[in-house]
């Protein structure tokens, strides 16, 4: 629950500066990101709340179709939960690889979402770019986002005793 409290007001900082301040800059994708960061940690309620509210506010703050984000999400969530039974994201690369990898999935899917709803879009002018400029800034991302989750709910030895 205290991801849910941290994450939620620095995505909401986050989109309401890119969509206001930085709109033709291609900035990295935070709520991805930290979809990406939390769907390897581990799955849980919490995390499937947040893709959702998440994906909702990037419509909202973006003036998309309320819900073709959510989806995206929220299926890159249950993806990444799924992955990383096989695969470990341990290494700063594999990191980048998979957040540009679900980068061009999200594109994917609003792109398909998009069009279903006869919304006229261009798909490779803006999302390649999109998800290269993710990818290169995830793993510094990653970091911030496991130090400051450190310093909110610390680890005892007493939490490694069960």
């Amino acid at each position: 629950m205290k991801e849910l409290l941290l994450f939620l007001p620095l995505s909401i900082v986050f989109l309401a500066i890119k969509s206001t301040l930085f709109v033709s800059l291609p900035l990295p994708d935070l709520p991805l990101i930290i979809i990406f960061y939390m769907g390897y940690r581990r799955a849980s309620l919490e995390g499937v709340l947040l893709s959702f509210a998440l994906g909702y506010l990037d419509d909202a703050f973006n003036g998309s179709i309320i819900g073709s984000t959510s989806f995206a999400l929220v299926t890159i969530f249950l993806a990444v939960f799924l992955l990383s039974k096989k695969v470990q994201f341990s290494t700063p690369a594999l990191r980048a690889g998979g957040v540009g990898a679900a980068a061009i999935i999200k594109g994917l899917l609003s792109y398909s979402v998009l069009r279903f709803t006869n919304v006229d879009v261009y798909f490779f002018t803006q999302v390649i770019l999109h998800a290269v400029v993710t990818g290169v800034f995830a793993s510094p991302i990653i970091i911030g986002l496991q130090k400051l989750n450190s310093y909110v709910s610390p680890h005892t030895f007493k939490d490694n005793e069960n």
